[in-house]
């Protein structure tokens, strides 16, 4: 174990304007992760049993590490919960994304925002973060937002409701990473880079999911993705495209990620409402691209996923304002309450510990 860093070898904290445009690009490659998926699923790509996708997803966040450049290497004790963190989404993200070829994305992006309320409550009983009234009703209202697709989705066929339960579980699960990343981040007894952090996770998860690709995928290569590529009309070349294109935008995505989770004020617990903008942003996107092309309604912009877009934004809108506030009343801002984060959880044993 390294020993704690002393307050002249912390690294310098990034500027306000970098972490925003940082959390910007954060939202902006989350919008595309669904989207890039049910193009997979479009051109015989997403068999669930094969998870063949998964892999190039992780391989992104694997190459984080590029990144990482002079940062000093994990000690085993961190590598070995980080490598906890990264079982604990692999099941997660291979939930959320088989859901998400059976849902489709636009209901996706709703119930995957919430993420928000699992990071709440999540942070509230590993790290014990304290959160405001007011915190805690934008929370809610979020989770009420969700409910209203959950109910829509009753009418839209049985693959639509299972692969809402699929992404439901996944997201809580996936939310569980968001703040025990945070914790081990912030530890106060290692200096961890996010981009080392990052590297390190999704290195495991690729290599889980490279044994699947050997013992599974290749025997059943030529059924699973060969012959639907082929009905699809998908060309080697095509699907190389599709499959880098995961790659590369997830590595933008979890780059990001570990930031706003290290940098970003509220950590975690932010990083999950700001999943509520994605959806936002996937409705848009979705419809213009994919309603009446394929699929059924639930490519489609409808009334009831647009109460439920209000209801969860409004619920961003709100919590965001609250943590603004919050932020504001504390002593020193932003450098002071990332030092409370660092300092007073390991003082007060809250630490993640394995």
């Amino acid at each position: 174990m390294c020993p704690p860093p002393t307050a002249a070898s912390k690294p310098p904290l990034p500027s306000v304007r970098t972490t925003a445009l940082f959390v910007t690009l954060y939202i902006l490659s989350g919008v595309t992760q669904p989207l890039l998926m049910e193009v997979a699923a479009i051109h015989g790509l997403a068999d669930k049993r094969c998870q063949l996708y998964m892999l190039f997803y992780y391989a992104g966040t694997a190459g984080v590490s590029l990144f990482s450049g002079s940062d000093e290497s994990l000690s085993w004790t961190t590598t070995a919960k980080t490598a906890f963190v990264a079982a604990i989404d692999i099941v997660a993200q291979t939930m959320n994304y088989s859901g998400a070829t059976l849902a489709g994305p636009t209901i996706f992006a709703i119930v995957y925002s919430s993420v928000t309320v699992w990071c709440a409550l999540f942070a509230r009983l590993v790290l014990g973060r304290r959160m405001t009234i007011q915190q805690w009703t934008a929370i809610l209202v979020v989770f009420v937002g969700l409910g209203v697709t959950g109910l829509a989705t009753v009418d839209l066929g049985p693959d639509v409701v299972k692969g809402t339960l699929l992404v439901g579980v996944g997201s809580a699960m996936h939310a569980m990473m968001y703040v025990l990343s945070e914790s081990l981040m912030n530890n106060g007894e290692e200096s961890v880079s996010s981009a080392k952090f990052c590297g390190v996770y999704g290195a495991v998860a690729c290599l889980a999911y490279g044994a699947w690709q050997v013992f599974y995928t290749s025997r059943h290569f030529v059924q699973l993705i060969l012959e639907p590529m082929k009905e699809s009309g998908t060309t080697i070349a095509m699907a190389l495209a599709i499959l880098l294109s995961i790659l590369v935008m997830n590595m933008l995505h979890s780059a990001t990620f570990f930031h706003t989770v290290k940098y970003c004020p509220g950590g975690s617990t932010s990083a999950g409402v700001m999943k509520g903008l994605q959806a936002a942003l996937v409705f848009g996107a979705t419809s213009i691209a994919f309603c009446n092309r394929i699929g059924g309604s639930e490519m489609c912009f409808t009334e009831d996923k647009l109460v439920s877009l209000l209801i969860v934004v409004a619920g961003v809108i709100m919590f965001a304002r609250a943590t603004d506030i919050q932020t504001r009343k504390s002593q020193g801002g932003y450098e002071d309450i990332l030092s409370e984060v660092d300092i007073s959880e390991v003082e007060d044993g809250r630490q993640f510990t394995v």
